[in-house]
C-alpha cells in the first residue's frame, strides 16, 4: 500500500513533460538517468482525508529529478525525514521556460501557505 499522497503515473508523466525531460534541479537530460518523482512540499506535511491537501499529490507539487539530485535534496539520503528545498531550488521545473518557472514558484508558495500557516 502506498502513502496517502503518492503520485499516480499520469501525474509523474505530466511533470516530466512540463520539464521537457530535464532533471528539475540540475537540468540534465533524464532519458539516460535514473529518475524519481519528488514532492516539492513534502507529502508528510499533509493530513490524509483533508481535501484541502489533495494538491500535494498533483503535478504542481511534483518534480522529476535524477537519482543524484534526489539524494542531495534529502540531505544525502535521509528520505524518511522529507526534504524542504523551496520551489525556486528546482530551476528547471519548466525546462527552459524561466517565466513559467517563476509563476510556478509563486503559485506553489501560495499553496503551501494553506498547510504551513
Amino acid at each position: 500500500m502506498g502513502r496517502p499522497f503518492d503520485f499516480k503515473d499520469s501525474v509523474k508523466e505530466k511533470a516530466r513533460l512540463r520539464q521537457q525531460a530535464l532533471c528539475a534541479q540540475c537540468g540534465e537530460d533524464l532519458n539516460d538517468l535514473e529518475e524519481h518523482a519528488h514532492h516539492v512540499v513534502p507529502n508528510q506535511s499533509g493530513v490524509p482525508g483533508n481535501a484541502g491537501h489533495d494538491w500535494l499529490r498533483s503535478a504542481e507539487n511534483c518534480v522529476i529529478v535524477c537519482d543524484m539530485c534526489h539524494w542531495r535534496v534529502h540531505e544525502n539520503g535521509k528520505y524518511q525525514q522529507g526534504a524542504v528545498a523551496p520551489p525556486s531550488y528546482y530551476e528547471h521545473s519548466h525546462g527552459k521556460f524561466k517565466a513559467s518557472h517563476r509563476k510556478w514558484v509563486s503559485d506553489l508558495e501560495s499553496l503551501s501557505k494553506s498547510i504551513w500557516d
